[in-house]
């Protein structure tokens, strides 16, 4: 997960929630979990909008790791 041209280390907390999607859709297939990850991105992403104004940086890369380009 980089930014502006820049490599980063992926957040702690992003990593450990794409781990755990990936652990929960095991059997089901990769589209049902890009969908989940896509879902729970998006939860994060309006509970932090409505709560702090601001969404934290390890939300947005969840929404970019689970973002349009990777395919479902």
């Amino acid at each position: 997960m980089a930014t502006k041209g820049r490599k980063r280390a992926p957040s702690p907390k992003a990593t450990e929630i794409v781990r755990l999607v990936e652990a929960l859709s095991a059997g089901v297939g990769s589209h049902d979990g890009v969908v989940l990850g896509r879902g729970i991105a998006g939860l994060l992403r309006d509970a932090y909008r409505g709560k702090q104004g601001k969404v934290p940086g390890w939300v947005r890369e969840l929404i970019a790791y689970y973002g349009k380009k990777r395919a479902p």
